[in-house]
């Protein structure tokens, strides 16, 4: 016969064991968090972000100073040295860092805003709408792009701020994203929630903004990041070959172009700017490539 007594008493000593589902940014967060490389490279970036935008307004001199001593080598007074006009290159730095990541930061958010449109737009339409849109953009893609930025900076009216060069940047850079956008919407389209929104009466824009773009969101954000990486090279190879942002401005690129000559003389008025152009292009990537591990769906679900 049974114990009334241990059969009264057995529920109250077993634990209750409740679950909660996270939500899709617990758990891309959670992913991304593993990613120990990811995770410094993006601590990494955003000390390179605060140097650019908050230290100028602590540091003593700033880009504009020109009365130091010529060809000064790194010291207490000059951290990163002087160049032949007596600029402060850690004011100078400062400054590029500024301006280049300026420009990235803008060509990121115009052309994945852009490109992301236009090829969800394909991708839900199909048709001829969608072979009409993807030739234009792989019309883009076929540009010489060094080529094609050269001649519309040097014809863009203010080509020479760091805006005009975004512009320029922006309208090469979009025409991949967008064939990458369309290609996954193109699968996100047959899913039951576009037929449940079309069921519902909602309207195809707001479909693709509302229903497909979200969920298209973690290929969108991380070629934005690679957006941002490539974006710094092109900056870099326009302002060295004089076709960047101009003095009495600068960015890291144009200081690199500035010490092309002082290579062997002066080094660290070459290698101080190139350090940052690697540690911004390299720390970009690996944050992109843990926001593709977060995000991939085929990732190990865990519950803790």
């Amino acid at each position: 016969m049974s114990n009334p007594t241990l059969a009264t008493k057995a529920p109250q000593d077993v634990q209750e064991v409740t679950t909660r589902q996270r939500s899709q940014f617990e758990l891309v967060t959670r992913r991304f968090l593993r990613h120990r490389l990811a995770v410094g490279s993006l601590v990494v970036f955003l000390l390179i972000v605060l140097f650019a935008f908050v230290g100028p307004l602590v540091w003593k001199y700033d880009h504009t100073y020109i009365d130091g001593p010529s060809f000064s080598p790194p010291s207490a007074e000059y951290p990163l040295g002087t160049d032949q006009a007596g600029h402060d290159l850690l004011g100078q730095s400062m400054r590029g860092t500024q301006q280049s990541l300026k420009i990235s930061l803008m060509v990121a958010l115009i052309a994945t805003t852009f490109g992301a449109l236009w090829g969800a737009i394909a991708g839900f339409y199909r048709g001829k709408l969608d072979g009409l849109l993807m030739r234009l953009a792989d019309v883009v893609l076929t540009l010489p792009s060094i080529a094609i930025a050269v001649t519309l900076a040097v014809n863009f009216r203010g080509g020479a701020s760091w805006w005009g060069l975004a512009l320029v940047l922006s309208f090469l850079a979009w025409a991949g994203i967008s064939r990458m956008v369309r290609g996954v919407v193109l699968s996100l389209r047959e899913q039951e929630f576009v037929e449940a929104a079309k069921a519902m009466g909602a309207s195809d824009m707001r479909i693709i903004v509302r229903h497909l773009l979200p969920n298209a969101l973690g290929p969108i954000i991380v070629a934005a990041t690679v957006t941002i990486a490539t974006t710094i090279l092109s900056e870099t190879a326009l302002s060295f070959i004089g076709f960047g942002v101009q003095r009495p401005d600068t960015s890291l690129g144009l200081l690199i172009n500035d010490a092309k000559l002082s290579v062997q003389d002066q080094p660290w008025l070459f290698y101080f700017p190139g350090l940052f152009i690697i540690l911004i292009a390299l720390t970009v990537n690996f944050v992109g490539d843990g926001l593709r591990d977060a995000f991939d769906p085929r990732q190990t679900l865990v519950r803790r």
